[in-house]
């Protein structure tokens, strides 16, 4: 049987430095999360609602052109569900118009402790730990940086399909996980029940006339799976509705949310309140929390030589 992906939105995609593929490919272990967003288009003011543009305008995010999360759960938090972004020991990559010598450079004079185990070289301060290895390309980890290097850059592996990964960077922003252990809050509830037969979810974000709606796929072990998957959140968007006194259009939600055979689809559902705070939420704390620390830890000497001329 032949997946199609619904891809919402048209933009000119970015992939640099790993070109064909895309540098997250590498990322997606089983239970850990990956999160890939168009800076570009968010820093133009696409998805505003969920991002103030203004947020990516440091020097740092300024040059980006992507930036893709690994968010790992941390150890003893098995009983937290769902788990809040604070509970993941969050990894990645900054894509952009970056030299490697200006930004190692601007790490080495911002104070932080210079480590090179094995040949991996980076910069620590506190529990994050940053070097750029190679033209266009800043990686940072909270938690282990020289497995971060070795599986991304060293001993490269793709992880995520080449299809899967076509739709994620073309949408503005993207959630994937395969065998998830625990639940990124996205706003719907999953039993956990229902989670341990999730085996491989790809949720793709983009605006579509103007209005930020959520599309993708969610593969489960089987067909009875997918329609009880499909079923509860059809009945949650119903509820939501209800209390917030909003127009329920019963046929449309249902082509929204289809199965065929393991697969749940997702075709272009407009995001709810709870949805979209939850969504704000992701971004916020995650990529413009994480675009500011990085900023402040390069510290850069000379803003305008952040770009490779």
């Amino acid at each position: 049987m032949v997946v199609v992906f619904v891809l919402v939105g048209t933009s000119c995609v970015h992939h640099y430095p790993y070109e064909p593929d895309y540098w997250f490919q590498a990322i997606g272990d089983d239970g850990e999360y990956v999160l890939t967003a168009d800076v570009e288009r968010l820093r133009n003011g696409e998805g505003e609602e969920l991002i103030d543009p203004s947020i990516l305008s440091n020097p740092v995010a300024a040059k980006a052109s992507r930036i893709s999360l690994s968010l790992i759960a941390k150890e003893g938090t098995e009983d937290l569900y769902p788990l809040p972004l604070s509970s993941f020991i969050t990894s990645g990559a900054i894509e952009g118009k970056y030299s490697p010598l200006i930004i190692n450079n601007s790490l080495k004079f911002s104070g932080s402790m210079k480590v090179k185990e094995n040949g991996v070289v980076r910069y620590t301060s506190g529990s994050m730990s940053v070097y750029a290895p190679m033209k266009n390309l800043i990686l940072f980890s909270e938690g282990d940086y020289d497995y971060l290097y070795e599986r991304t850059i060293e001993e490269r592996e793709k992880l995520i399909d080449d299809e899967t990964a076509s739709a994620m960077a073309s949408s503005l922003f993207s959630v994937y996980v395969f065998s998830p252990e625990t639940l990124v809050d996205i706003g719907f509830e999953i039993p956990q029940t229902v989670l341990s037969e999730m085996t491989r979810t790809c949720l793709l974000f983009d605006e579509k006339g103007g209005v930020m709606v959520m599309s993708g796929r969610i593969q489960t072990t089987g067909d009875g799976t997918a329609r009880a998957l499909s079923t509860l959140f059809k009945n949650q968007i119903v509820q939501e509705k209800r209390r917030n006194g909003e127009k329920l259009d019963t046929k449309t939600l249902a082509g929204m949310f289809t199965t065929n055979e393991s697969i749940v689809f997702i075709d272009s559902y407009p995001l709810s309140s709870t949805l979209k705070e939850k969504a704000k939420s992701l971004m916020s704390e995650g990529i413009a929390g994480l675009f500011y620390c990085l900023f402040i830890l390069i510290n850069v000497l000379l803003v305008g030589t952040l770009t490779i001329q």
